[in-house]
């Protein structure tokens, strides 16, 4: 059976500097989430508070910072391989491509050895560097501006794949192959044998020199959403390694990253303890202390 490759043995490179993370750092997890392997965002360096969905979706929210670098970590709390499908705002983190509705194979991912501990920084450019995930707004990010925005930015997910190990089968039996539609016990068919292509209008428009015309939004007041930027080049050297994995993913788990205005407004973080009433401060006739005019 064709073994699929995946990329592995990542090497753990620290981020510098200190991010300006919100006080509400103890209304959130702040170690990882996950079974299998345990999965943490850092930001600048500084582990990210993660919130859990009050919708009881199983979801984790975290505080996006426009401008500021994030890498995830990843730590293998078993004594097996696994193999890691990382994927930010719907796009593999590896291969930059989204999973193809119905497809059989996972798509590129990253291997953990036994007790493994390391940080994805970025979207892999080769073997040996890394553009680093950065919080921009939706329309800088990479998915957009690579024509792949969808319904998933702001969604950092990790599929977590057991390595799949041979079973012993009585003789005779046709092993299924999944790069081809092959019948039980027959030939690959017609329709195996051609490689599926989907349909391209975007680059058939390039070809036939007929350019795609956006509107240009106009300037309004609209709430800004984060997205993932492609970042400043880091180096992250890494080897390619042979991983079966099993056809289904053992774990998942799902991450949500919005500005700090939006995860308030979905009810994740609390008001600000600062924020004031000043209906009720006028209704009620309080009064405070006094404090020095701001202008």
């Amino acid at each position: 059976m064709r073994l699929r490759l995946a990329v592995g043995w990542l090497a753990a490179t620290a981020l510098g500097g200190a991010a300006p993370l919100a006080a509400h750092e103890a209304y959130g997890v702040s170690g990882g989430v996950g079974g299998l392997v345990s999965v943490s965002l850092e930001v600048d360096g500084r582990t990210a508070p993660l919130y859990p969905a009050p919708d009881g979706s199983g979801r984790y929210y975290l505080e996006a910072w426009r401008g500021l670098r994030y890498a995830v970590r990843l730590a293998n709390r078993t004594g097996e391989r696994l193999g890691v499908l990382l994927t930010v705002d719907g796009l593999n983190a590896i291969s930059g491509e989204r999973s193809p509705a119905g497809s059989r194979s996972p798509g590129r991912m990253y291997v953990l050895y036994p007790w493994d501990d390391t940080v994805v920084q970025g979207w892999r450019t080769s073997l040996e560097d890394v553009r680093q995930f950065t919080f921009v707004d939706e329309e800088r990010s990479y998915a957009t501006r690579s024509g792949k925005g969808g319904g998933r930015l702001g969604w950092i997910e990790v599929e977590i794949y057991r390595e799949r190990r041979p079973v012993a089968r009585p003789w005779p039996y046709w092993p299924y192959r999944p790069d081809d539609d092959r019948p039980e016990g027959g030939e690959p068919s017609e329709e195996g044998r051609r490689e599926p292509k989907a349909k391209d209008d975007s680059a058939a428009a390039a070809r036939d020199g007929i350019a795609e015309r956006r509107p240009v939004p106009p300037a309004t007041a609209a709430p800004a959403y984060p997205g993932t930027g492609w970042g400043p080049r880091a180096e992250d050297p890494v080897r390619v390694v042979s991983f079966d994995p099993a056809p289904a993913p053992a774990e998942r788990i799902t991450l949500r990253y919005e500005y700090a205005s939006a995860l308030r407004a979905l009810g994740i973080l609390p008001r600000s303890w600062w924020s004031r009433d000043r209906l009720r401060e006028r209704e009620r006739g309080e009064e405070g202390f006094a404090r020095p005019p701001i202008y």
